[in-house]
Order: C-alpha cells, then sequence, then structure tokens
C-alpha cells in the first residue's frame, strides 16, 4: 500500500470524519459493533448520543462511516464526495 493509500484509509477510519448528526447537530457519535449468531467477524453502525443511527450495518468501521455520511449527505441534498461503484456489503438490521 502507498504512502498517499495509507494516508487515505486512516483519514476515512478517523472518528473526526464522521459529519455530525443531521437531527440534533451534535457530533457526540460513536461506532457501535455487534457480533450477529453465525458471524466470525463483527458488523458496525453509527450512533448518535441522541438516538439518531445508520439503519445499515457495515462490515468495517470504515464503510459504516462512508455509510453515514453518505445518508447525510443525501438527506441535506449534497450529492456524496465520492460514490463507489458498488455499494459495500452490508446487513440491514
Amino acid at each position: 500500500m502507498g504512502k498517499a493509500a495509507m494516508l487515505r484509509h486512516m483519514k476515512e477510519l478517523d472518528p473526526h470524519t464522521i459529519r455530525p448528526c443531521l437531527v440534533c447537530g451534535g457530533a457526540n457519535v460513536h461506532l457501535e459493533s455487534l457480533l450477529p449468531p453465525g458471524r466470525r467477524q463483527e458488523v458496525w453502525r453509527v450512533v448518535c448520543a441522541c438516538g439518531q443511527t445508520s439503519q445499515q450495518w457495515s462490515v468495517s468501521q470504515g464503510a459504516a462511516i462512508r455509510a453515514w455520511n453518505r445518508n447525510l449527505a443525501q438527506a441535506d441534498g449534497i450529492a456524496p464526495e465520492s460514490a463507489p461503484a458498488s455499494s459495500p456489503a452490508s446487513l440491514k438490521k
């Protein structure tokens, strides 16, 4: 992995890149994990202190952050910064 790719990977996992909640405007958001029965790896989603949460569970922390930010951008009417060619594998709650 090149230096630029590594920096980009670190930035997307940085909790400071999680956008504030649209419901309460607060930045007190965190990652929540769950290990569903039959799975070997945890699934992740972003949760706000006000109770607002992403309905989409993601297979990695980075994917959970991207899903939260993408959903906020779509709710705001702002085009997502970089829409992936295909959606990440995720579980619906």
